[in-house]
């Protein structure tokens, strides 16, 4: 469990509620009002927009963590929420969530929450800002893992949307970074070499 759900007040967790959504389901739709705050347990949950051009703009996708965290204070959703594949997550009252807030611990828990996640959209804005497909790639190994290595808990393609690439662009990456002998592959796992 998060360790910010383990701080969170006892009469929060009494009225919080364990909702299971199936791929392709809505959690929740652009224009709903908020009602609760939500945890992603298993599975994903993607944040979307239509894109000017007929496409879609991911917003968030969420795995084991909170959702959709910035409209908390809104009268609306700006976006839709779908689930991705099969998902289980806790649908925490709105009004119970912002009570919450008053319990000490909670609260430092959640600002440090909001803190990194700030720093993991700062760091995702620098990235897209990069010019060259392996600019984006070592940069995403270097600030999201650790030691030159990163796991990816994704699928390529995904990890290759995330980027702002094709997912032929950073194959043709990944593939030429190894030839070089600047990055080797094993499976999930990508290392820099020196």
């Amino acid at each position: 469990m998060s360790t910010l759900l383990a701080a969170m007040p006892e009469r929060t967790r009494g009225v919080t509620r364990w909702q299971r959504v199936e791929q392709n389901q809505f959690v929740f739709a652009r224009g709903d009002m908020p009602r609760a705050m939500y945890f992603v347990v298993s599975g994903e949950v993607k944040l979307i927009r239509p894109s000017q051009v007929g496409g879609e703009i991911v917003l968030q996708r969420a795995r084991r963590g909170f959702l959709a965290e910035a409209s908390l204070d809104q009268r609306a959703y700006h976006c839709d929420a779908v689930a991705t594949e099969l998902t289980e997550l806790f649908a925490i009252p709105r009004r119970a969530f912002c009570d919450a807030l008053d319990d000490t611990l909670f609260r430092t828990q959640w600002i440090g929450h909001l803190a990194r996640e700030l720093r993991t959209a700062r760091a995702h804005s620098e990235r897209l800002s990069l010019r060259t497909v392996r600019e984006r790639i070592t940069h995403y190994i270097e600030v999201e893992g650790e030691g030159g290595s990163v796991t990816l808990t994704e699928s390529k393609k995904d990890w290759a949307a995330a980027l702002g690439l094709t997912h032929e662009a950073l194959y043709r990456a990944l593939s030429q970074m190894q030839k070089d002998d600047q990055l080797s592959v094993d499976g999930a796992t990508l290392r820099l070499k020196a």
